[in-house]
């Protein structure tokens, strides 16, 4: 039941990307963060990162598999429309683009794990968690820095 529950986990998070990423959205700066670390914490939390029978092959496709997350995640904000409204409000929408590095998103890490398997390493899915928050904190991290460059910004009082 466990494996179930992070395989729901993990659909649901796909899915919220997906219609985040491609329906204009308002973006709240001070949130870009959140979501990420969330995940990640889930993620290490699940345990089982590293398959101890096969444990130098599994943590070298993690670390492969947190590289190309992140490498993803800059061309996915970077591709991102980002633009500021009239009243400062900060929006984002996918493109083309972006689409294009999404469908690269999943060929390379289905790649990874196809290797994995292939070799008979089975970590837990945490990995899986781990890589979506890599993957998600460098996308927010570009869209972030991207509106900060973006005219008309509104300061935000604590």
């Amino acid at each position: 039941m466990h494996e179930a529950l992070n395989g729901l986990i993990i659909v649901a998070v796909v899915a919220l990307v997906i219609v985040r990423r491609f329906t204009r959205r308002r973006v709240d700066e001070r949130r870009l963060l959140v979501i990420p670390l969330v995940i990640g914490v889930i993620g290490i939390a699940q345990g089982r990162l590293i398959d101890t029978h096969h444990a130098e092959l599994s943590a070298g496709l993690l670390a492969a598999e947190v590289v190309a997350a992140l490498l993803l995640g800059l061309g996915l904000g970077a591709t991102m429309r980002v633009w500021r409204e009239a009243d400062g409000s900060l929006w984002s929408r996918g493109t083309w683009a972006t689409f294009g590095v999404f469908v690269a998103s999943i060929v390379v890490r289905g790649g990874l794990y196809a290797i994995g398997y292939a070799a008979g390493a089975r970590p837990g899915s945490g990995t899986v968690l781990i890589s979506v928050a890599a993957w998600l904190l460098a996308q927010n991290a570009v869209i972030g820095w991207r509106s900060r460059e973006l005219p008309g910004r509104v300061s935000v009082q604590p």
